[in-house]
């Protein structure tokens, strides 16, 4: 996969995802951690460049696609993102907001378990165990929240989600790689007021994602597709405009 592509389809996703009309409400940086934890198998392309290596005698090929095209790849990615954090009724005294996180996404510690080659005389190093490169990439998550607690101190809002991921690795081999995350799941978080116009923001969720995983040698690969949930935890500041405000600052607490 041509990184120039990767980049590319990164500005194209994020200019259609971004909502021109928000304007108002509370804007702000966020950062946040997150686990993906899918099941996949291997690409076909990553077979067949693990075949042709050179790594594997040729009496023992057909073991090793056999094995490969049988596992069950079980992935733990971690993710680190930092972006813009919009939410359209920070503090007002509404019961239904949109909130919508734009960030740059590193994924990190990527562990690879689920196939084990010591019963074969060959070392193929690469394929599972800890992957040395990061990815890197973007990820955008919207946010359908009701707040059930709205006061002057603090709002906390709980409501469903819908998250896309995208990586970009560049592995051993010459093989370059990418995967697709895309689900939703249940989150919650509450916006604490620090000033009239500025709320501190705490927040997580779990979601339940379908992964997608495509790699081959400088174009686009094959993909497989798996599953798996993803946990996150989120921070983050937002500073109130429009009718948000010093929407507070003479308000009455809300039971």
């Amino acid at each position: 996969m041509k990184r120039k592509g990767a980049v590319l389809a990164a500005v194209i996703f994020i200019a259609a995802g971004f909502p021109a009309w928000a304007h108002a409400g509370g804007w702000g940086p966020y950062f946040s951690w997150g686990r993906d934890d899918p099941t996949a198998g291997f690409p076909d392309d990553v077979i067949r460049e693990t075949l042709n290596s050179g790594y594997v005698p040729d009496p023992l090929k057909d073991i090793v696609r056999k094995a490969m095209e049988d596992a069950d790849l079980d992935f733990q990615i971690d993710h680190i993102t930092f972006g813009v954090l919009y939410d359209s009724a920070p503090s007002r005294d509404k019961l239904f907001s949109y909130r919508f996180a734009l960030g740059f996404d590193i994924s990190t510690k990527v562990q690879v378990e689920g196939i084990s080659f010591e019963d074969i005389p060959v070392s193929i190093s690469g394929l599972t165990g800890q992957l040395d490169e990061n990815g890197y990439g973007f990820s955008m998550n919207h946010t359908f929240a009701f707040a059930l607690v709205r006061n002057s101190l603090l709002k906390w809002w709980i409501g469903p989600g819908l998250r896309l991921n995208f990586n970009y690795y560049n592995l051993d081999y010459d093989i370059e790689a990418a995967n697709v995350v895309i689900g939703g799941g249940g989150e919650t978080g509450v916006n604490l007021h620090v000033t009239p116009n500025v709320s501190l923001c705490l927040g997580g969720g779990i979601h339940y994602n379908a992964f997608g995983y495509g790699a081959g040698t400088n174009e686009v690969g094959s993909l497989v597709w798996g599953d798996g949930p993803f946990y996150f935890i989120q921070v983050g500041a937002l500073f109130h405009t429009g009718k948000d405000r010093n929407a507070w600052a003479s308000s009455q607490a809300v039971p």
